[in-house]
Order: structure tokens, then C-alpha cells, then sequence
């Protein structure tokens, strides 16, 4: 079993394209479809990366890449697979310039909080323009919290964690 570790995360599945089980690949900010040149690629399914072998794969515009994968021949396999973490073998190299920054690499993170502790994980981005929010789950509980650098304590990215800062009465655990 390959794991997360080893891989790059490169960006999300977003929707399905036409009927064929053809996707939407939103690439991470700075990623270009050469990131994903693959045989295969891994998509987070349930924390576990789950192999695919990409068929096509061409260019919809400056962030997004429409995907093939092996056996999802039609829009309902395809739509199983929306919100999908998609990673690549091998991890980023080093580079001279600075790294872009995206909050998608994010997700996959634990979140958790400097008062009520452990929040959950962060599964998703919901892309409302101006208030972009974090979707965090915990068991069946869905929270949304706001991403403004103003809540962000801290990061870890070795241990894949995120502290959050959160005003009183923001989110509701019970």
C-alpha cells in the first residue's frame, strides 16, 4: 500500500465532465498538467490512497485538467469520486523560489482548536467567492469555519495538523 508520505498532492476533483466518466482535476495554484504526466494516479478514498490508471488526460484551462481514470466509464462512477484528494507518486522537490501556497493542500489536515481541542478533519474547501471556508468533519458533524489567516494558530505540516484560534460561539460541537 503506497502512502501519503510518499506521494505529492497535486490538487481535487471538482465535478464530472460530459457523460463518459471524464473529471474536473483542479490543480493546486503553481501545478501545471505536467504535474500529473503519471500511469497512475492516487485518490484519497476514505484516508486511504486507491491506485488509478489515467487514460487521458488534456488541458480545460490554467487550472483545471480533464481526467480520464481506468473503469469509471460513465458520470455515475465519476461523481463517486468528486471532492477527491488526488496525489501523484513521488514528493515535491526542493525549489530556489518560494512555494504557492494553496489552501486545498490542506485538506486531508486534522484541525484543532486552542479551546475545545480536537475538531476534526479537514475534508474539503467550499470555494464561495470573498468567504472561502474550510469543511471540517467529525464522525457525522460537518463544520465550516472561515479561512482568514486571522483564526490560523499554527501548522504542522509533518504531523498533517492545523491550530485554529477560533472566536467564541463560532462553531457549535453539541
Amino acid at each position: 500500500m503506497i502512502e501519503k508520505e510518499t506521494c505529492r498532492s497535486v490538487g481535487e476533483i471538482v465535478k464530472t465532465h460530459g457523460i463518459q466518466g471524464e473529471m474536473t482535476l483542479r490543480l493546486f495554484d503553481g501545478l501545471t498538467i505536467d504535474c500529473i504526466d503519471e500511469e497512475f494516479l492516487f485518490l484519497d478514498i476514505d484516508g486511504g490512497l486507491v491506485p488509478f490508471l489515467l487514460e487521458e488526460a488534456r488541458e480545460k484551462n490554467q487550472n483545471d485538467v480533464l481526467i480520464k481514470l481506468e473503469g469509471l466509464s460513465d458520470e455515475k462512477k465519476a461523481a463517486r469520486y468528486i471532492n477527491s484528494p488526488v496525489y501523484v507518486p513521488g514528493v515535491e522537490e526542493e525549489e530556489s523560489e518560494p512555494e504557492q501556497f494553496s489552501t486545498y493542500q490542506l485538506i486531508g489536515y486534522q484541525a484543532y482548536d486552542v479551546t475545545m481541542g480536537e475538531l476534526g478533519e479537514i475534508t474539503g474547501i467550499m470555494d464561495i467567492s470573498k468567504n472561502p471556508l474550510f469543511e471540517v468533519k467529525k464522525g457525522e458533524k460537518e463544520l465550516l469555519i472561515p479561512i482568514t489567516d486571522d483564526f490560523i494558530q499554527g501548522m504542522d505540516d509533518k504531523k498533517r495538523e492545523i491550530l485554529f484560534d477560533l472566536p467564541e460561539g463560532l462553531i457549535d460541537m453539541d
